[in-house]
């Protein structure tokens, strides 16, 4: 059965979602930009044509304590790819977290206009839409970063917020992950969780057969489950 579109899901925020069908219709707009968020060696195999490649492990630049890069670091890296202020961004992967890592990483950094493409590459794929492997070269482009220091979590401000009521830590990560019986990708950390965290792993949100996101009915009930609802400041991780 194919997916409800997205306006008709109840969102709050349907313009965050661009579906596969809009995104065909708008491929080669010179004002939007497609990045792919998968690791560079798949990217490389195959990718949605016009699209470039900005992994979500590793490819967000990063302080040297893993704290948020600096504005002009992260500016540098969206000018290079040819990305503009004035551009949509649209990103996608297969899916996976790296396309949320993507799409927050320029939300943090101010920029607005962006959409996370609803069920990804596996439902680009499905619908025999066309991949390619080349790599396009756009001429680098000037990105002012205005970071929204509300839409981050510092250490500090963890510490802080631990132990109050008030404040919810979602664990998005596999259950194995937040009993701390298996470490995840990246460098090696401390097995575990934040203590007090709740868990729901972030394939829940998505449907399992078409890979797009569930509708905002069924995701409030999943979220309220674990207690992560509105009255609440949420921090996830």
């Amino acid at each position: 059965m194919p997916p409800v579109p997205v306006q008709d899901r109840g969102y709050a925020r349907p313009e965050l979602l661009a579906e596969t069908d809009w995104l065909a219709d708008y491929l080669n707009d010179p004002k939007l930009r497609s990045i792919d968020a998968r690791p560079p060696n798949q990217y490389a195999e195959n990718h949605i044509p016009g699209a470039v490649n900005l992994s979500g492990f590793g490819g967000i630049p990063r302080a040297g304590n893993e704290d948020m890069a600096s504005p002009e670091e992260f500016a540098a890296v969206a000018g290079n790819l040819g990305i503009s202020n004035d551009m949509t961004v649209v990103v996608y992967d297969a899916p996976s977290q790296m396309m949320g890592m993507v799409a927050w990483a320029f939300l943090y950094y101010g920029h607005t206009d962006l959409r996370i493409l609803d069920g990804g590459l596996t439902k680009w794929s499905s619908e025999q839409r066309p991949l390619s492997t080349d790599v396009p070269e756009y001429p680098p482009t000037t990105f002012v970063s205005k970071p929204q220091e509300a839409t981050y979590c510092s250490l500090d401000q963890v510490r802080a917020a631990v132990s109050n009521p008030d404040t919810v830590f979602w664990d998005t990560r596999t259950l194995e992950e937040f009993q701390g019986t298996k470490a995840g990708f990246g460098p090696p950390v401390r097995m575990g969780r934040i203590p007090g965290a709740v868990h729901l792993d972030w394939v829940e949100l998505f449907d399992e057969d078409t890979r797009t996101l569930k509708p905002a009915n069924e995701l409030t009930a999943l979220l309220a489950s674990r207690g992560i609802t509105p009255e609440h400041e949420i921090n996830t991780y």
